[in-house]
């Protein structure tokens, strides 16, 4: 507690959460207000087909991390993962209805982890900025857990609350 390694884990959460907000931010620029009515498949959504997912889960391993624990960041983390990708696989056949185009999609752009190189975007965009703030609010969540932790870690300190397990 209080340590250079606690204090790294925790400085890697708030990274994490912060590269999720911008990330799941910069994904609304492109599917803000299309997501139903169209098959998004520029941006964020050509080097991955679920990018909001991906940086979601980052923003819930970051959460996890601001314990202090690379544990606990890693049971988040893998609790997320499998609560999206069980989500990921329903949207898809979903998709695969709607779209007749989503399977050259799927076979064509990775399903979670991205590749950079198949990058390609429009010259324009065409953005609500209702749903870009919706975003940005929304993802901004992720950050409640910095004060969560810190209370937590205080109570502790303070012999309110002891350690139910500890997850170093």
């Amino acid at each position: 507690e209080g340590g250079p390694a606690h204090e790294g884990i925790e400085a890697l959460g708030q990274l994490l959460m912060l590269v999720c907000i911008a990330g799941r931010t910069g994904c609304t620029l492109y599917v803000g207000g299309r997501k139903c009515a169209e098959l998004v498949t520029d941006g964020p959504y050509s080097v991955s087909r679920n990018p909001l997912y991906g940086f979601s889960l980052l923003g819930a391993i970051g959460a996890g991390l601001q314990s202090g624990s690379l544990a606990l960041g890693a049971v988040i983390g893998l609790g997320f993962f499998a609560m999206f990708d069980r989500l990921i696989r329903q949207e898809e056949r979903y998709l695969a209805a709607q779209f007749t185009t989503f399977a050259n999609y799927c076979a064509a752009t990775p399903r979670w982890l991205p590749k950079p190189g198949l990058w390609r975007s429009a010259d324009q965009l065409l953005i609500q900025p209702r749903h870009v703030f919706r975003t940005l609010r929304d993802a901004s969540l992720f950050l409640l857990a910095f004060p969560v932790f810190e209370l937590i870690g205080w109570a502790q300190a303070s012999g309110y609350v002891g350690a139910l397990v500890a997850l170093y």
